[in-house]
């Protein structure tokens, strides 16, 4: 690729047929040429604030572009330079991206071109390319994500979001009315969203809907955070600041405004399916992460008609608290009924047990319940963002998450395990990088004991160490705990919708249980009841 001309003419590309309307059209462009067998056509190249810029090189393709093909291209241009670079391609209704940085540098394909274009436009808006990397670390890790731009913290429950948003029958009228504001920020958003805004003291204002107040609001400057202490704000957090003027006025939800960010938290202890405190339960949508196509949650979540009495958050909350619900109580009798039994009747055959005493139902039961609260641990660390799901593809490759959207399509196809035991393979590799660390996967060491595998820590985890279980069985017990039956078929469980109380009862339940050995064959009743089977 050709080094940046120092000659400035407009471009854009529109100038395309391919790359459909009006892509960063508004931006000037540097020209720029590609290499002569590239399988792309180079329409521009856009550059950042700053010294050594972020460079966001724009072309057009006939058909989605393989990953080797972007990564070759971005090397090209990248050459070991300081600069960052992002390559997009735009080929028809879809766009790709490549970068910006890293030895092997992320690439996307089939992604949406309006979300990528506010993704390269934000980016190229901030003061320097250490901003600009820090802007496109935060972004790109969700554009493949069901709901990117829309970020849940134990507020709704995933699957209304994912599910029952979507088949509102105002989705749509939502989507026209958002859509145009998803390139606006700051005060010009929230105006767009039909909040009325007046002041209420130095750093808050007062969001009406028509004549009602309805929350109080902060809008952040560039280097401020939501969570973060500030002197502008008494030393507070911005969120915390504003949850005590809710208070005193007595308003429901608090809304907290960075730049296309819009998050908003309710103002009750206890509201929301995850039963957080405040500052941790919240609902936030970034306009410019949103894809055209889901503008629609801007609306439904953000807008001044959303948080008005009866609005349209408020039915996703009373839907989700039943969702929720009923999740806990399905979980809990899976575990019971089906995930335990599963991994102590594998346990006893892969220790070949044959008339297991007392002492070895007793260690099948440790064993059993060592390897459920792992799946647990690492099930609700991946949707709390506390293993790195979201912005490391090599863990996301191999975590429980991606094996939850495997077991839903070897369901789906009625495909049965392969023989075998990679599956234990599998997790005994999760479980050994969560114990232990393992740099690769971005995971830091937790070493809590649970993962471990010496005889002095963990008995139960040393004997686990020592068996193998077979596909079927920890297939079957993994689809039972990871996925969840919906109108919509199986799909994963959100445990995010899962507050500390149910896991607390789930605990409860099975530190009251045992194992025995039933004389004859066994089939539950109705009520729930072992009975001997006819």
């Amino acid at each position: 690729m050709s080094p940046t001309h120092d000659r400035v003419r407009p471009t854009s590309a529109r100038l395309d047929p391919v790359a459909g309307p009006g892509f960063l059209e508004d931006l000037q462009a540097r020209p720029v040429t590609l290499p002569p067998r590239s399988p792309f056509r180079a329409l521009g190249l856009h550059l950042g604030q700053g010294a050594s810029a972020l460079e966001v090189l724009v072309a057009t393709a006939e058909s989605a572009p393989a990953a080797t093909a972007l990564r070759s291209a971005w090397k090209t241009r990248h050459a070991g330079r300081a600069a960052p670079v992002l390559f997009v391609v735009l080929y028809p209704d879809a766009a790709a991206l490549c970068g910006p940085a890293g030895e092997d540098a992320p690439a996307h394909v089939g992604l949406d071109p309006g979300q990528v274009a506010r993704i390269c436009r934000e980016a190229l808006e901030q003061p320097d390319r250490h901003a600009a990397l820090r802007a496109l670390r935060d972004s790109l890790p969700a554009v493949e994500a069901e709901l990117a731009g829309v970020r849940n913290e134990g507020f709704l429950a995933t699957h209304e979001l994912a599910a029952g948003a979507r088949v509102r029958a105002d989705w749509e009228r939502a989507g026209e009315q958002a859509r145009g504001l998803l390139g606006q920020r700051g005060r010009a958003l929230l105006a767009g969203l039909g909040f009325g805004i007046e002041r209420c003291d130095r750093v808050t204002s007062i969001l009406r809907s028509a004549d009602r107040k309805i929350a109080v609001a902060v809008l952040l400057e560039r280097d401020e955070s939501p969570e973060l202490a500030s002197e502008r704000f008494s030393d507070l957090s911005p969120t915390s600041y504003a949850l005590a003027v809710a208070d005193r006025e007595n308003l429901p939800y608090v809304v907290v405004q960075h730049g296309a960010k819009v998050r908003i938290h309710p103002t009750q202890v206890g509201v929301g399916v995850g039963r957080r405190g405040r500052t941790e339960t919240y609902l936030e949508c970034h306009a410019g992460l949103l894809r055209d196509r889901d503008a629609a949650y801007l609306w439904l979540l953000c807008s001044a008609d959303a948080l008005a009495p009866g609005g349209s958050l408020e039915q996703l909350l009373e839907a989700s608290g039943r969702f929720a619900g009923d999740l806990a109580e399905r979980l809990r009798e899976r575990i019971y009924r089906s995930v335990v039994p599963l991994l102590a009747q594998g346990i006893v055959r892969a220790r070949s047990l044959r008339e297991p005493s007392a002492h070895d139902l007793a260690d099948t039961n440790e064993m059993a319940l060592a390897l459920l609260f792992r799946l647990l641990f690492v099930a609700y660390a991946e949707d709390k963002d506390l293993l790195p799901y979201r912005w490391n593809g090599l863990y996301r490759r191999r975590s429980l998450k991606t094996k939850a959207g495997e077991l839903v399509e070897l369901d789906r196809a009625g495909t049965p395990f392969d023989a075998g035991d990679g599956l234990w393979v599998e997790m005994t590799r999760l479980f050994r990088a969560v114990d232990r660390g393992n740099r690769e996967w971005g995971v830091p060491a937790y070493d809590g004991g649970l993962f471990s595998e010496d005889p002095d820590v963990s008995r139960a985890g040393a004997l686990l160490a020592e068996i193998t279980l077979p596909n079927e069985t920890l297939g079957l017990a993994l689809r039972d705990l990871l996925l969840v039956d919906t109108a919509e078929g199986l799909g994963p469980v959100d445990f995010r919708s899962l507050g500390v109380r149910e896991f607390g009862t789930i605990y409860e339940g099975l530190l009251e249980s045992e194992l025995s050995v039933a004389g004859t064959d066994l089939a539950v009743d109705r009520k729930g009841v072992y009975r001997p089977c006819k």
